[in-house]
């Protein structure tokens, strides 16, 4: 039977797929190591996906690289080298020409010669009861049989709008809860989803991650911690951290995803205030920090700089 698993935001969604392992997980062996994965799907619905930024300091999440991988995603990339800055293990994921097979933003905007992003919203604008409002991301010709480093783990997404609002349902084949569902997963699709609500002019609604085959990897020290003792939920709004999820988009698609891929391309953004005020400055502080640098990030209130804060202090 699909296990269905209901989370405020993606903290609470941790919390709840340990447990679900811990207490239904059958071990078995796979192409990557040992796994410990549920016996059926399991649909994690987020009742707020714009509560993206993962705190929970044993899970110790680089929020810069998540933040830039959504970035390099919208601006329709499938080249490593730019992840690289923030994660030079990224590389395992590339050719031995530096694409990344397998990347989403690509295949989102530039692989099939359309832009699905903006094909999707046109849909929806034309008929808000449209429940053909698909991005893919599979594609057999290039990914039935391949042999790449990287292929689509997500392989569609669907969106409709539903009691006024924008609801997403994302279908994945393979699903790593610790650094794919509940890590950059739960960043860079909410990212897509805010992009598009905005864009047609609805709140964002529900985001549903199916995902096929749910697991975790047993030979890694930090998932068999939380199998023994699933990590506790930590609250998104509390005294001292966050009083305010800033809203990503305030101006056109467009500009966003040209800011986006000025920022890939080495061009700081200019016009969009999320990317200019937030997203940058982590960028900055971030490759400063790598010389010896410390730059740190004033306004303790926005998530993602109390995320990067608490991430630089367990270093330091």
């Amino acid at each position: 039977m699909v296990r269905a698993i209901t989370a405020d935001n993606v903290n609470d969604a941790l919390h709840s797929g340990f447990y679900w392992l811990k207490v239904a997980g059958r071990r078995e062996n796979s192409r990557n190591g040992p796994v410990i994965v549920a016996p059926s799907p399991v649909i994690t619905s987020y009742q707020f996906p714009e509560r993206r930024v993962l705190f929970h300091p044993a899970r110790d999440a680089n929020p810069v690289f998540h933040l830039m991988e959504a970035i390099w995603m919208m601006a329709g990339s499938d080249q490593v080298d730019w992840l690289l800055q923030f994660n030079s293990g990224f590389g395992k994921f590339a050719e031995p020409d530096g694409t990344v097979h397998g990347a989403y933003g690509y295949r989102w905007r530039k692989r099939w010669t359309i832009d699905q992003v903006l094909w999707v919203i046109n849909i929806l604008k034309t008929d808000p009861t449209s429940r053909r409002a698909v991005i893919a991301m599979w594609d057999p010709l290039f990914d039935l049989g391949a042999h790449k480093a990287d292929l689509p783990c997500n392989t569609h997404i669907y969106f409709c709008i539903r009691d006024e609002m924008l609801d997403m349902t994302v279908c994945c084949r393979s699903n790593d809860i610790l650094w794919g569902a509940y890590g950059a997963n739960a960043v860079h699709m909410s990212v897509l989803q805010e992009l598009i609500a905005f864009e047609l002019g609805v709140p964002v609604g529900m985001y549903h991650q199916m995902s096929n085959n749910y697991h975790a990897y047993l030979d890694l020290p930090i998932v068999q911690s939380f199998l023994d003792n699933p990590p506790e939920p930590v609250e998104y709004y509390q005294q001292n951290r966050v009083t305010e999820v800033p809203l990503l988009f305030k101006e056109d698609i467009r500009m966003f995803i040209e800011d986006c891929e000025d920022m890939v391309h080495g061009r700081k953004p200019t016009r969009v205030d999320f990317l200019r005020c937030v997203a940058e400055p982590m960028r900055e502080s971030y490759l400063l920090r790598k010389e010896g640098v410390h730059m740190p990030m004033e306004d303790q209130s926005i998530d993602w700089f109390r995320a990067y804060t608490e991430w630089c202090e367990r270093r330091d």
